[in-house]
């Protein structure tokens, strides 16, 4: 596990939410356990989702249904940042303490790394996949790169100077890449659309006193749901892909992160320590109430 995630283990394990939820559509504990568990993906056809434990002495990808029941082990080894591929046959993640990146069956079984050693990954790669199954993108050495699957290239997409890229969601057409962009010097965050030409795009621009995490594009494109945080405190959020004023989804005294969108775009998959603990949360959206009051916003 990396040094980052066992603080954050230790800090969500130590706060205790004091004061109700106030979130926009009805949210269900999908796990419960005593575990640090995180990073929902779900399956193609939206009946699964896999999800990582980070709990020292039971690491591992877990998957569940998606409307409930017990969680089935696939792996007893560490694995952070789970993806499901589009085809429904593998699960990428990263793997090794977030030093390495890996690909397995989505059955279980024995993962293979992806990435050579000439390629220096810390603290995870956060790997991501394109729609058509054909590349993954990831991070390291603070850039962001694009593997081709069927011959192994490997190509630096992106990489500025001062600036800390994380990839989070391949756009659904294929063209472009959301990341959430860090800034050392001044200290400031953004959502940015990194096209595959080489340019980028701001979508979201940097609040004071505040820090964005993972965001993923809605199943139509049309929409970002993002993590958007202020101290110890994470709420999820949507706006227009394009950018805009955003609708808040989840207002909750503790933490909510990694949104992740279920294949039909009617409910998102998160993490939330809003029992003291990382479990696995999804939201049953109303989408069209959620359109309308985004259409509002950004009249």
């Amino acid at each position: 596990m990396t040094l980052r995630r066992v603080m954050l283990s230790f800090v969500l394990t130590a706060f205790v939410a004091t004061a109700p939820s106030q979130d926009r559509y009805p949210v269900r504990q999908l796990s419960s356990s005593m575990h640090q568990e995180g990073f929902p993906t779900w399956s193609p056809d939206g009946t699964t989702i896999v999800f990582e434990d980070v709990e020292w002495g039971h690491f591992g990808l877990f998957k569940v249904a998606a409307g409930g029941g017990d969680p089935v082990r696939l792996t007893t080894f560490i694995g952070e940042h789970p993806k499901w591929s589009p085809d429904g046959h593998y699960i990428v993640f990263d793997a090794d303490t977030g030093n390495n990146i890996k690909l397995m069956s989505a059955q279980g079984g024995r993962p293979v790394r992806i990435v050579p050693e000439s390629i220096h990954i810390f603290s995870g790669g956060n790997p991501i996949w394109s729609p058509d199954g054909s590349r993954i993108a990831f991070k390291a050495d603070s850039a962001v790169w694009i593997l081709e699957i069927e011959t192994g290239t490997i190509t630096r997409a992106f990489r500025k100077g001062g600036s800390y890229p994380i990839p989070s969601c391949w756009a659904r057409d294929g063209k472009s890449i959301l990341m959430v962009m860090r800034e050392r010097e001044p200290p400031r965050s953004a959502i940015v659309r990194l096209l595959l030409t080489g340019e980028t795009r701001e979508v979201l621009s940097p609040a004071e006193g505040k820090t964005y995490r993972y965001a993923e594009e809605s199943p139509d494109g049309s929409l970002i749901a993002f993590a958007w945080c202020e101290g110890r405190s994470c709420d999820l959020w949507v706006a227009p892909s394009g950018g805009g004023e955003a609708v808040q989804l989840t207002m909750h005294p503790s933490y909510d992160d990694s949104p992740a969108w279920s294949p039909d775009g009617t409910k998102i998959a998160f993490t939330g320590a809003r029992t003291g603990k990382m479990d696995i949360y999804v939201m049953d959206l109303n989408i069209e109430d959620l359109r309308s009051a985004v259409r509002a916003l950004n009249k």
